[in-house]
């Protein structure tokens, strides 16, 4: 089931904010999608839809979707789940275990996050068309939009990530394909960092998985401290006050503003089709188990 992530009182504010500027709505490119699961797979199956489905005449719109997930690990599409997750302590606690379409690390999720999907439309003067610039351009909005609520965020172009001093509060992946450059990424808020470390630090020995029926060969995550924005901040702003400082940082680099608006039927049946042939199982969330061990 899809939940509201905005209070009634934020969603209030921001709609008096888009009616006051309603002269720009001739100009609107973004579309505002509060739409979440608390099912790590659909939320997947709803990123990978979003990024691949023509929206026809208005496919050139772009679309931002904030979402949070109950407890799970999510891998990247290029990684072996056995280098990741520590398998049994994930199983024995029933702790999901998702690979997503997108390249990068390993990332724990649960109510403690905040994650944001961006869906970018290259005709767009502002939207690169290479991985490097998207998350320097997008990252750096972020960035901004948390140093704006005295969050004293840093934008680390080595590891596209985003930090507060030396440790990391949110890592982020892409996809750029048919004109249409996608970035998504977790915001540690409040998460259990006892917890992450259980579930993202591998034993040394455990059963091997390949990547699908062939690939051994994997890219693993760059092992580094993280830290929660209410770790570091004393006054802490909420997640609502986060997501319209994000928004309002969007509209200030693309000139346009945001309506809130639902996901397209096109879409819904795409993340339909995926969650049951790919999210729901476990040859691709997992791989293939290999008959020998690490």
């Amino acid at each position: 089931m899809a939940s509201n992530l905005f209070e009634p009182s934020a969603l209030i504010q921001y709609s008096i904010k888009l009616i006051r500027h309603s002269y720009y709505s001739f100009y609107m490119s973004w579309r505002l999608l509060d739409h979440s699961s608390s099912d790590i797979y659909w939320n997947l199956a709803y990123d990978e839809a979003i990024a691949k489905t023509d929206l026809g005449e208005e496919n050139t719109l772009n679309t931002i979707r904030f979402w949070q997930s109950d407890l799970a690990v999510v891998i990247g599409r290029f990684q072996c789940v056995h280098k990741e997750v520590n398998l049994r302590y994930c199983e024995d606690n029933g702790i999901p275990i998702a690979r997503r379409f997108t390249g990068g690390g390993t990332v724990y999720h649960d109510l403690g996050n905040l994650n944001f999907s961006l869906r970018l439309h290259q005709t767009h003067e502002y939207v690169p068309k290479g991985l490097k610039d998207l998350y320097e351009v997008f990252i750096s909005t972020l960035v901004k939009a948390l140093v704006s609520l005295n969050i004293p965020a840093k934008f680390d172009p080595v590891g596209s990530c985003v930090r507060i001093g030396e440790r990391k509060i949110s890592g982020t992946a892409g996809w750029i394909k048919q004109g249409v450059s996608f970035i998504h990424g977790t915001l540690l808020y409040d998460a259990d960092l006892v917890m992450l470390q259980k579930c993202i630090t591998p034993p040394l020995k455990q059963p091997t998985y390949l990547r699908d029926k062939t690939r051994i060969r994997c890219m693993e995550s760059k092992r580094d401290t993280v830290t929660n924005i209410r770790n570091e901040v004393e006054d802490t702003p909420n997640l609502d006050e986060i997501k319209i400082s994000i928004l309002e940082h969007l509209e200030e680099l693309t000139g346009a503003i945001a309506e809130k608006r639902n996901l397209t039927k096109d879409e819904g049946d795409t993340a339909q089709s995926l969650y049951e042939s790919q999210y729901q199982h476990r040859s691709w969330n997992l791989g293939t188990l290999a008959k020998f061990t690490s």
